[in-house]
């Protein structure tokens, strides 16, 4: 799936001066108050005052609450995929090294990210649907770059050529964001995250070219 157009995505009002630390400081103030406190709980003047500007600037710059709240999700989205895509373009010894580095790479900036856990919400998905294609795009990175890493792989031996390839692609990614979700929502303790790295390396075992297979028995 392509990128939504760029007249469908979150864009500040006014276009902010070059590296302003004051639109910085009310983006990353903002992500982080939606994060602790969720949509509802976070106000604009508590965003104000911790990012040590004026409410009317955050008004020059967004139109509402809700449009400040869109415009961060699609920034976090936005890193989401550019963690994805560079891990995936790392240099690694073997296929299956890369697809890890790519799954745990993904899980750990949800883990790190807070807002991320709001989007699971009811009303952040009620306030997103006018842009859905927000979660899409990091969904759609992921598995772009499962792909690319499977394909290397055939290239180089350490893939199986019996495979379809893109249904692969497919189900690594379906692992991996479900988990996330279950990341995201709080409900995952120490036994199932091994459970994800056990379930990750048996799909990688599938995948993989086993040489060893290959000698005399």
């Amino acid at each position: 799936m392509s990128l939504p157009p760029a007249t469908q995505r979150p864009q500040p009002r006014c276009a902010p001066p070059a590296g302003s630390p004051k639109y910085t400081a009310i983006l990353e103030t903002a992500e982080a108050m939606f994060g602790a406190h969720g949509f509802r709980k976070a106000s604009v003047e508590e965003i104000a005052a911790q990012a040590g500007v004026s409410k009317p600037l955050i008004y020059r710059y967004f139109r509402s609450k809700k449009h400040l709240f869109e415009v961060v999700v699609d920034r976090v989205i936005d890193e989401w995929c550019d963690v994805i895509a560079a891990e995936g373009a790392r240099a690694t010894p073997s296929a299956a090294h890369s697809l890890r580095l790519i799954v745990r790479a993904s899980l750990e900036f949800a883990r790190s990210r807070d807002v991320l856990r709001g989007l699971l919400a009811r009303e952040s998905q009620l306030m997103l649907a006018g842009y859905s294609d927000v979660l899409d795009r990091g969904t759609d990175t992921l598995r772009r770059v499962v792909a690319e890493a499977l394909e290397r792989g055939v290239r180089g031996g350490d893939v199986r050529t019996d495979l379809d390839l893109d249904n692969m692609a497919g189900v690594i990614t379906e692992v991996c964001v479900r988990f996330g979700e279950r990341l995201l929502a709080g409900d995952m303790n120490a036994g199932q995250t091994e459970l994800l790295e056990a379930i990750v390396e048996t799909l990688l075992h599938g995948v993989i070219v086993h040489r060893e297979a290959n000698g005399p028995t």
